[in-house]
């Protein structure tokens, strides 16, 4: 992963910080997931689960879902669709 630099007036820091404590996740999370949405608006940048799903489609090794006892129908199909 990259490291950025940036500078940011105080109250949008402040506002950056309130986030990231109410959510319960990094000030980086927050500007990465702000800037994701940013550049996906303006159709530059896939999104993470996206990128997540390219990376590792074709190595992970899943259970079918439809082969576990109780399992969601939903899940079975979104498996087949993007992990196998």
């Amino acid at each position: 992963m990259n490291v950025i630099t940036l500078k940011l007036p105080d109250d949008l820091n402040t506002a950056l910080k309130e986030v990231s404590r109410k959510r319960g996740i990094s000030k980086s999370a927050v500007v990465r997931e702000a800037l994701e949405r940013s550049l996906l608006a303006q159709g530059v940048a896939a999104g993470a689960a996206e990128r997540w799903v390219t990376q590792w489609q074709g190595q992970l090794k899943l259970p079918q879902a439809k082969a576990v006892e109780g399992a969601d129908p939903r899940l079975a199909q979104l498996l087949a669709k993007h992990v196998h």
